[in-house]
């Protein structure tokens, strides 16, 4: 019944003056005057933040915790998108609250749409829960587009075209801090790069379908299964990956998040180890996009030692 009455409400544009009053007075207190944005997951907001900071001010709009691919914005949320500046898009199928909102179409920055003939379809469809956002399905294309470091430059890129087209005044100091990212994310492309050349044929597995950006750009020889961190694998699941093992002897798994202890041992005792490779699309606890890739970098040498 919730979502029932959520729907309707987000289809009604705002109206009078009182609504863009409010957001003033809220950039007034909380953004310094500055213009307004947001994005509609971490790797974005990092993104958006590297390339403008301190001139915009760049927000999340998801409640922390909660996986932006599966969030669903309450009416609150929607008044608050209707009055940002810009709202920085990931595209790619990932946004699937978008078709239920009103929202200004020359607002919108889609940073994927530039390499859309590069996106991957998802051919394997299932039905599955984790976390508070309950069951849900991967369908549409791959969504982790970020993943392909190579790709993530592109949407940084989008990014920065987009604000000095809204902000022309600051375009030399956005054009350099794009630049700054750029190389950042490029340097970390041909590293990975370099790591998984060292031997691409090595099984490993990735405990989610969501990889496929990462797989398909570094030549990695993976296989999903559909595995959650905090929850321990069924017992229908520890036979299928014997049986899969049997046929991909993978000695990693890697990980989207930290897996349970006990799945971690009882892996170990079928001679796969775990490793962890964030995909960042939730805001971290204790770091941010760049050391959380370095850290992820550091687990990948683990499973491609020299």
């Amino acid at each position: 019944m919730k979502l029932w009455l959520w729907i309707p409400i987000l289809l009604v544009p705002l109206a009078g003056c009182s609504g863009q009053k409010s957001a003033e007075k809220a950039r007034d207190e909380n953004g310094a005057g500055r213009p307004l944005v947001h994005a509609a997951n971490y790797p974005l907001k990092h993104f958006a933040e590297r390339i403008s900071a301190p001139w915009v001010d760049v927000r999340l709009p998801v409640p922390v915790g909660v996986d932006p691919a599966f969030w669903k914005p309450e009416p609150e949320d929607v008044l608050a998108l209707q009055q940002a500046d810009l709202i920085v898009l990931n595209g790619a199928s990932y946004e699937t609250w978008l078709s239920n909102v009103s929202l200004s179409p020359s607002k919108l920055v889609d940073t994927s749409a530039r390499f859309r003939d590069r996106l991957i379809p998802l051919k394997d469809v299932r039905t599955h829960s984790h976390g508070p956002e309950g069951a849900h399905e991967h369908s549409g294309t791959a969504v982790t587009t970020w993943l392909d470091f190579g790709l993530a430059v592109e949407q940084a890129r989008a990014i920065k075209v987009a604000f000095v087209a809204r902000w022309p005044k600051y375009k030399g100091r956005f054009e350099a801090q794009f630049e700054d990212l750029a190389q950042e994310l490029g340097a970390l492309d041909r590293e990975i790069g370099k790591i998984v050349a060292s031997n691409p044929s090595l099984p490993v597995f990735f405990s989610h379908p969501i990889y496929q950006y990462f797989q398909a750009k570094y030549g990695m020889n993976g296989y999903s299964v559909h595995w959650e961190p905090n929850a321990m694998p069924s017992d229908e699941q520890w036979v299928d990956i014997v049986e899969l093992a049997k046929g991909h002897p993978a000695r990693h798994l890697i990980w989207e998040g930290k897996p349970l202890p006990e799945t971690k041992e009882r892996l170990k005792t079928l001679g796969i180890e775990s490793v962890v490779f964030d995909p960042c699309a939730i805001t971290p606890k204790r770091s941010e996009f760049s050391a959380m890739m370095a850290r992820n970098v550091e687990s990948l040498r683990k499973v491609y030692p020299k």
